[in-house]
């Protein structure tokens, strides 16, 4: 009987200790609710998923506990696949780009496509540590 308690412990101890997401994909309408609410926050602006800059992004996002959400003009809803981008914001128009927004300004932007490796790395970590 003791075993069992345990091990019920164990399992509720474990489900309670879920790690935070920190680097997402957003769509259209959490980009608009974002905005209207004059939240603060980066935004990364992309023109497909899967490209290897967004790897280093997202773990500068884990390592510096930052909410990082990606946002693909090509796919403004889940599962939508649209012909032209979809470009919420005006100051939105550059792609693979990592913005930091604040009242529902632009008040930073960074081109992560213009670094590699850990040369990404660094220069990410500087923009968000500037930022946050």
């Amino acid at each position: 009987m003791k075993k069992i308690g345990v091990l019920l412990a164990l399992v509720l101890m474990l489900s309670g200790c879920s790690e935070k997401e920190y680097f997402k994909q957003i769509y259209l309408e959490d980009m608009n609710a974002f905005m209207e609410e004059g939240e603060s926050g980066f935004i990364l602006v992309v023109n497909e998923n899967d490209q290897d800059f967004q790897e280093y992004v997202k773990n500068v996002a884990k390592s510096e506990e930052v909410e990082i959400g990606m946002y693909n003009v090509y796919e403004s809803e889940k599962g939508a696949q649209d012909n032209r981008p979809v470009v919420p914001f005006d100051g939105f128009d550059t792609f693979n780009e990592l913005y930091y927004v604040e009242n529902n300004e632009e008040k930073g932007s960074l081109e992560v496509t213009a670094y590699e490796d850990m040369r990404l790395t660094e220069e990410t970590k500087h923009f968000v540590n500037l930022h946050k």
